[in-house]
């Protein structure tokens, strides 16, 4: 990754922080793009933490002002495909098509803003439409080759592509190795399947400690985690993880039949054998593991 890209990021942050705190001036009068930046600028430090809630609401607010205000549509997004992937809600779908909704309008309105286009990857990437994702991931780089879009390593590994995957992980947290708020936890977290995709144990247990380290409040990790050490041959460990999730009150996935009504429905994402053999591994990993049935 070149020193460019790493300024032109750093630049861009700043940037936007100095926005921020132009806006917070007028905190008792704020306009549309005021509260836009504040939310934008707040995702860059919370957006794997409680605090993201608050954040998001400054992006809510500034739609009241301006129902088209493309960087409050862009950021919002990623709130409902968020909740749509850790099943934060009760209605799934309903999220799925609000984050449709609000990324198409960014797009509509500017197809020129690069976040636009990353909202529509993550869209897409909620909807099971990989390849599709990826496009506008791509489109989204074009415009802003130093953007940090966290589904796109996600993108890859669902068409099997783990080397891509990690390629891109690790160009991110190049390009951004002091923001873990944007680049820690889920690259980490992609780097761990995509790892664990390629037979390489060690690397992918490396990782998933980096992502659960870094995001402790993603109860998800652990469940992932104890497939991941059953798959690499550590049942007892595999098992001891398992049973830390399960004891966690806000696990979202507590028996095997939930998780295969989770993947009922959905495409296949890949057909390559790779593809296949992973899901089958990682399936009776959750079983090894002790997931309940």
């Amino acid at each position: 990754m070149s020193l460019f890209h790493r300024i032109a990021f750093a630049i861009g942050i700043k940037l936007t922080d100095e926005r921020a705190r132009e806006a917070q001036t007028r905190a008792a009068n704020p306009n549309a793009e005021d509260l836009a930046f504040r939310c934008s600028a707040a995702l860059m430090r919370t957006f794997w933490t409680p605090e993201r809630d608050s954040a998001f609401r400054l992006c809510e607010q500034a739609l009241e002002i301006d129902p088209e205000n493309v960087r409050a549509l862009s950021h919002l997004t990623f709130k409902f495909a968020q909740r749509f992937y850790f099943l934060a809600v009760p209605d799934p779908q309903a999220d799925l098509r609000r984050a449709d909704e609000l990324a198409s309008l960014a797009v509509k309105i500017d197809p020129g803003y690069h976040m636009a286009h990353a909202a529509k990857g993550q869209a897409l990437l909620a909807a099971v439409r990989y390849r599709e994702a990826i496009d506008s991931y791509e489109r989204a780089l074009m415009l802003a080759p130093n953007s940090i879009l966290v589904g796109l390593p996600f993108a890859y590994i669902y068409i099997a592509e783990p080397e891509q995957a990690i390629a891109y992980a690790d160009k991110a947290m190049r390009i951004s190795p002091h923001h873990p708020g944007l680049a820690g936890p889920m690259f980490h977290f992609a780097k761990a399947l995509a790892f664990s995709m390629l037979q390489d144990h060690e690397q992918a247990l490396v990782s998933i400690e980096r992502a659960e380290a870094a995001a402790p409040e993603i109860v998800y990790m652990g469940f992932f985690r104890s497939a991941l050490l059953a798959i690499a041959g550590q049942e007892a460990e595999a098992r001891a993880a398992m049973q830390r999730y399960l004891a966690n009150d806000n696990a979202p996935i507590r028996t095997m039949s939930q998780w295969h009504a989770q993947q009922s429905g959905k495409p296949l994402p890949s057909y390559s054998p790779r593809f296949l053999i992973f899901g089958k591994k990682f399936v009776d990993g959750l079983r090894t593991a002790g997931l309940p049935k």
